[in-house]
């Protein structure tokens, strides 16, 4: 790790200068005491910020990547009380990386926190670990969501010609092309903000329309006792409690990507007060989303086997076109409305994984950090060598698909566990310190600091256990 790095978070002698009046170069003075410039500008707001972090989480949007995992285990209860619950453990964790990015609000987010929060003989590894860690999880977040806007595509093509076969390599075709496509939108710094607000009004407006449609036009309404008292467990596990916390993990895909926020914070302006904000209404919108999106779901499901053995292999198509009464027109519509949806939330992610590489090469983390680090010029103005990175670490990723299913998807899993376990090393050393910040930001938890500081890192150590139960009664070559 580079030894510039102010770890003292005190500030230095430039920070008394005059001459730095405005939001934007007291927001550089801060950044310059913590031994950084500022290389990307300050082009998004607290908008812009907030449609990032919300369109790649898009709890609403997961619910439907997701959606037979969440039938298999637990059924309806995971969708009405697994999301309550899920929403109130990312209001801990989210309040928790808020106070720290707050205090820190560095491109680095949970690495650049433990430097700053470790024992000095620790510091080096537990930052590499945990800058490792969370960049992994990012590239399977965005592999993850790269082969469900894939198979998406592959999905509308079976459903016009159901003469054709699905294979994997289809999806995988779709995969990279989609991987392609957001590489590209996130070569320009200029347009970054807009596209992003415009994927978060995308995802907001495909939320109603596809809810008010399926819930209007389906010809026969589950009952409220089923919706709100169901339970299903195909799972294997004889316990039902098993089955439910297993369950969980699918509802957690639509909120485990908090931290992204944190990787923007060099590129807005007051980021101690607007990171945090960002998100929290990232959790509280999300909530909402979903939550309302299940219930509907739910309500308009008329064949549940047909659904989980759909030959698109996209659940949704089929429970869209039970909804819809057969309409191919109808059914598309709505589908592309998940797809464009879909689209946005990788797109977030490509901008968050790139900030995430370009940051921690920036302190030596990577091999080749001397051109990894590198911002280019005009007209792109982004990390471009860490965006051209990652993007082919995604694309490698994606032909995992063609090996084994079951193994991508084990992979995905445990990636998406990597961000409960870079968010719960920065907090654990906060928890060490008697939660004592060296220059605490204008977010605090103050009394209930602790609570939720204990609470988020209790349930982040709960799902990465829970990560590796998965399925009962398996076979040997079906273990994850």
């Amino acid at each position: 790790m580079s030894s510039n790095i102010n770890t003292t978070g005190l500030p230095t002698a430039k920070s008394t200068e005059a001459g730095y009046t405005s939001t934007a170069d007291q927001d550089d003075v801060r950044l310059s005491e913590m031994g950084y410039s500022s290389e990307l500008g300050r082009k998004f707001s607290l908008l812009s910020i907030l449609s990032v972090g919300f369109s790649i989480s898009n709890s609403w949007w997961a619910v439907t990547g997701a959606l037979v995992t969440g039938i298999m285990n637990g059924g309806a209860a995971i969708y009405i009380y697994g999301t309550i619950l899920v929403a109130l453990v990312h209001v801990a964790i989210g309040a928790s990386l808020g106070e720290l990015a707050s205090a820190y609000p560095n491109a680095g987010g949970q690495y650049y926190w433990v430097i700053m929060l470790a024992p000095r003989s620790y510091k080096r590894f537990l930052s590499y670990f945990t800058g490792v860690v969370s960049w992994a999880g990012a590239m399977i977040t965005g592999a993850s969501v790269s082969l469900v806007v894939g198979q998406g595509v592959v999905g509308i093509i079976i459903l016009c010609r159901p003469e054709i076969t699905y294979h994997p390599w289809m999806a995988v075709i779709g995969y990279q092309m989609v991987n392609m496509l957001v590489f590209f939108l996130n070569c320009y710094s200029r347009i970054l903000p807009n596209l992003s607000k415009a994927s978060f009004y995308i995802s907001l407006f495909s939320f109603f329309v596809i809810t008010l449609s399926i819930l209007i036009a389906s010809p026969q309404k589950a009952s409220v006792d089923s919706v709100f008292r169901g339970f299903s467990n195909f799972s294997g596990w004889d316990s039902n409690a098993i089955c439910f916390f297993t369950g969980l993990l699918g509802v957690n895909w639509g909120f485990s990507c908090l931290d992204a926020c944190t990787h923007m914070a060099e590129e807005l302006p007051k980021p101690d007060r607007n990171v945090p904000k960002a998100i929290l209404g990232t959790v509280a919108i999300g909530f909402v989303t979903s939550w309302v999106y299940s219930i509907a779901i739910l309500f308009s499901i008329q064949d549940l086997d047909a659904v989980i053995a759909t030959p698109t292999f996209v659940p949704n198509l089929e429970l869209f076109r039970q909804a819809l009464r057969g309409s191919i027109a109808g059914t598309i519509v709505l589908e592309v409305l998940v797809l464009l949806t879909g689209i946005g939330c990788l797109m977030s992610i490509h901008t968050w994984q790139c900030r995430l590489m370009w940051s921690f090469s920036r302190d030596n983390g990577f091999p080749f950090s001397s051109y990894l680090s590198r911002v280019a010029p005009a007209p792109y103005n982004v990390p471009l060598w860490a965006h051209i990175f990652s993007t082919f670490w995604i694309a490698v990723l994606g032909f995992l698909y063609l090996i084994s299913t079951s193994a991508f998807g084990s992979l995905v899993t445990g990636c998406i566990l990597m961000q409960y376990v870079s968010y719960s090393i920065p907090v654990v050393l906060l928890m060490l310190q008697n939660r004592k910040l060296s220059n605490p930001g204008p977010f605090r938890l103050g009394r209930w600091g602790l609570c939720f500081c204990g609470y988020g890192d209790y349930i982040c150590v709960c799902n990465c256990v829970l990560g590796f139960v998965g399925q009962g009664n398996l076979h040997g070559g079906q273990e994850n």
